[in-house]
Formats: C-alpha cells, structure tokens, sequence
C-alpha cells in the first residue's frame, strides 16, 4: 500500500499500527485481506471528516483511468486494488484511538477487497460472465458488518464487544455467549442506510465506482 502526500506522520503511524494489530488479532480472513492491500499499490488517505462525510470512505482514485484499463487489459486482484484507495477521517483516529483505526480498515477494508473482486471479474467478463462478481450495496454492506463483528470478537476486549453490541453487529445467543448477529445488523442495514434483503438493496459496486459494465 501507499500513502497519499502530506499525511501526518502521527496519522501514518496509527494506520501501520491498525494494520499490524490486525493482522496479529484477526482470523484468516482478516489476514487475507490486510496482506492483499500491504502488498499492493492501494492509496491510504486522511483526511477531514467534513471532507469526507463519513469515518472512512472506498473508491477508486479514478474512475476513468479505470475504465480505460478495464477495456484494454485483464487486471488480477492485487493490481485492481492498486486502482482503490482507502479515506479514513483523521477525527476517526483523534477520538476513536487505535480501537476507531482498527474498526475503520476493517469495515473498508473489506469494501476494497470486494471492490478489487468487481474489478477483477469484469476484467474478465468476455471470457468468463458467469464469474461476474458485481454484489450490491446491501450486500457489501452486509459482509462489512460480518467481517468487522468477527473481528470484534476476536479481540475479544470489554471496549470492542461493549461497541459491538451498542451497533448491533454482536448480540447474545442462546447459551448466553456473544456472536456476530445478523438480526442485528439485518436492523442496522435497514435503519441507519435504508437497505433492505427483499427490498432496496442499492446501487451495484461497479455503479458505486463508475465503472462501465458491457
């Protein structure tokens, strides 16, 4: 990965530090994924949360050189993500610590990771159409909310399972033990982004990017 001009160096150390936390904490998959994105070109970006109107924020870094490339050329999973970069508010790490780092590359992580799985499947969509993976808002959503809920429990801190169930991506079973809910974020998905399995699902990653699709 690389990082964009002009970051802090107190912002950089604190996305390294996420990075390496969870790779260290996480399962397999959350290792996966941070290695994907360490070992590619993916762009890192801090910036204002008035800027960027969230706590962290995927897209391509541009759409049109995107577009270009897809037409011209076949691009693996590691080169999509180099066409994707990662903004995350530097308030998300001012008042949320380490715990708001690691939250937020997480979460985004994933959409880049889902992000860079569209790009790779259109790349290859003439030879292989039924492998187009092109999921829906609801559905990056959904898997976000999954893989930072996992993650959460595997750190498996007082401060990490409070936040989970206060968002309603962890919740309680049966025997009484914490788990990732997915009524829970079934309820997040519908009340906090208007989402919806049998209804409004969202607009397609590849619109979400402004990528062309044949």
């Amino acid at each position: 990965m690389k990082f964009d001009k002009g970051i802090d160096r107190k912002y950089r150390q604190s996305v390294e530090d996420a990075f390496a936390t969870i790779i260290a904490k996480g399962n397999d998959f959350h290792r996966l994924v941070m290695n994907e994105i360490i070992e590619s070109d993916m762009l890192i970006r801090v910036k204002p949360v008035a800027e960027i109107n969230a706590s962290g924020i995927t897209g391509l870094i541009n759409s049109i050189a995107t577009n270009l490339k897809l037409a011209r050329e076949r691009i693996s999973l590691r080169e999509a993500l180099g066409e994707i970069y990662i903004a995350i508010a530097n308030e998300t790490i001012d008042t949320g610590g380490q715990r708001g780092c690691e939250g937020t590359f997480v979460h985004e992580g994933r959409h880049a990771y889902d992000f860079a799985q569209t790009l790779e499947s259109l790349s290859n969509a003439d030879v292989n159409p039924i492998g187009v993976f092109n999921p829906t808002l609801y559905e990056l959503e959904w898997e976000a909310h999954k893989t930072a809920g996992d993650y959460m429990l595997c750190v498996d801190t007082p401060e990490y399972i409070d936040e989970g169930l206060q968002l309603m991506i962890l919740g309680h079973a049966e025997d009484g033990k914490c788990c990732v809910s997915d009524d829970g974020i079934m309820k997040r998905l519908h009340d906090s982004y208007g989402l919806d399995l049998n209804g409004n699902q969202g607009s397609l990653a590849s619109e979400m990017m402004g990528i062309r699709v044949a």
